[in-house]
């Protein structure tokens, strides 16, 4: 098993792969025009009003450059106005800037106290955090039993980071007894949360029989469910399993166009060339029509994905 690595990550957001609505726009390229046009405007209203979710969005917004050219200050000013009203996930990104020295200058001191305060708002992550930096000594001295009382306490929250992070150290025998069952179960447990890389783990542990019964079908499910939340790679999973155990190769064929629209660097390039094969070369106009069809349905579902994780559900 190939367990995702764990390191101070940026929050994200659960969401699943909802039916369209009606009058919903259908296509990737209208829902982020509707974004723009009406959300956007929305938001920043709300942002000034005080709103704190709002000026978290906001200020992530600009610090990643979605509807408006990148601009780190601006990011940290509404992020900060966030923090100040005590939003968790607003003290735990300002913790994650500090620490990673992105987007702002490397403070391990004021990175403690922010995650602390993300803790003590009720954001799990900020305990996560803490843990990761007991776990490697960052900024804090290195202590194992530190780090496994703060991802097991924010486990109990049932935090998916935190349940992911006890299945990696259950799959390497890190800090933990080696138990791939075990791990399997945080797997399932983050998975269920809406941890696409427990979902990931759960498909590569289904699929190379570790910790669990081998189970192809199982493992397609579960790439399928990754892939739903946002883990683009996890379309070579669903490729590989649909190709190898006779699946429909026009569905193969639409996971490969829009990962290879997803990800147009000169890596996933090559990744999606080695893809393809005999398999792709007998699909004829009309399996390609249905490629196509499959291609879109996932883009505008990925669309929405992104769309809530920018302006809620």
């Amino acid at each position: 098993m190939a367990p995702a690595a764990a390191t101070v990550p940026a929050p994200a957001v659960a969401a699943t792969v909802r039916p369209t609505a009606a009058g919903e726009p259908t296509t990737a390229e209208a829902q982020w025009a509707r974004a723009r046009e009406v959300a956007w405007p929305a938001l920043m209203a709300r942002a000034e009003a005080g709103d704190a979710a709002a000026q978290f969005h906001r200020g992530m917004v600009h610090l990643l450059g979605t509807f408006v050219p990148a601009d780190a200050a601006e990011g940290r000013r509404w992020l900060t106005r966030a923090a100040e009203q005590g939003h968790g996930r607003a003290l735990n990104t300002l913790g994650e800037m500090l620490v990673s020295g992105e987007f702002a200058e490397l403070d391990y001191p004021m990175a403690i106290a922010s995650f602390q305060a993300a803790w003590k708002a009720g954001e799990p992550m900020g305990l996560v955090n803490l843990g990761i930096l007991a776990e490697t000594g960052m900024g804090r001295p290195k202590d194992a039993a530190e780090a496994l009382r703060c991802f097991r306490q924010a486990a109990e929250r049932g935090c998916p980071a935190a349940l992911l992070r006890l299945g990696v150290m259950s799959a390497e025998g890190d800090l933990l007894p080696q138990d791939d069952g075990q791990a399997v179960r945080y797997f399932r447990q983050a998975a269920e949360r809406g941890s696409k890389e427990g979902w990931i783990n759960l498909a590569i542990a289904h699929q190379q029989g570790q910790g669990t019964p081998r189970d192809r079908a199982a493992s397609l499910v579960c790439a399928r469910q990754a892939w739903d939340l946002g883990m683009t790679e996890a379309a070579y999973l669903v490729i590989d399993r649909l190709v190898a155990d006779g699946g429909d190769p026009a569905e193969a064929a639409g996971y490969l166009v829009a990962v290879s629209l997803l990800d147009e660097s000169d890596e996933g390039r090559a990744r999606a060339g080695r893809c393809k094969g005999p398999w792709l070369d007998r699909l004829d106009a009309s399996g390609m029509q249905r490629a196509i069809a499959v291609s879109d349905r996932l883009l505008a579902a990925e669309s929405r994905r992104r769309l809530r994780e920018i302006f809620g559900p």
